[in-house]
Order: C-alpha cells, then sequence, then structure tokens
C-alpha cells in the first residue's frame, strides 16, 4: 500500500500533465486524478493516526 507521500507524488504528477495536456477533457481527466490521489492520501493519514490512537490507548 503507498503511503501518503507517494499519494501526494502521483497528484502531483497528474497536475503536471493536466498542465501540458493539449485538449480540455484529458486536462480534466488529470485534474480529478489529482484530486483523486490527494483525497486518498488525507483519508490514509487519516487512518494512520485513528490506528496509532488506538494502539496508544
Amino acid at each position: 500500500m503507498p503511503n501518503a507521500k507517494d499519494l501526494i507524488e502521483r497528484a502531483r504528477m497528474f497536475e503536471e500533465r493536466a498542465e501540458t495536456a493539449a485538449d480540455p477533457i484529458t486536462r480534466q481527466h488529470y485534474r480529478e486524478m489529482a484530486a483523486h490521489y490527494r483525497s486518498l492520501s488525507v483519508e490514509h493519514q487519516e487512518v494512520t493516526r485513528q490506528r496509532e490512537h488506538e494502539a496508544a490507548h
């Protein structure tokens, strides 16, 4: 499973692709993929924090 940094890196990669995409549909797709990976990163961080909290108690 990728860690949060890996997911953020993938989001950055898709943002870069969106900036260089020739057509609007592809650009929008890449932006949606970037948003998806950012969202996954946040979820990953929340789950990790929750597990650490549970392990501490």
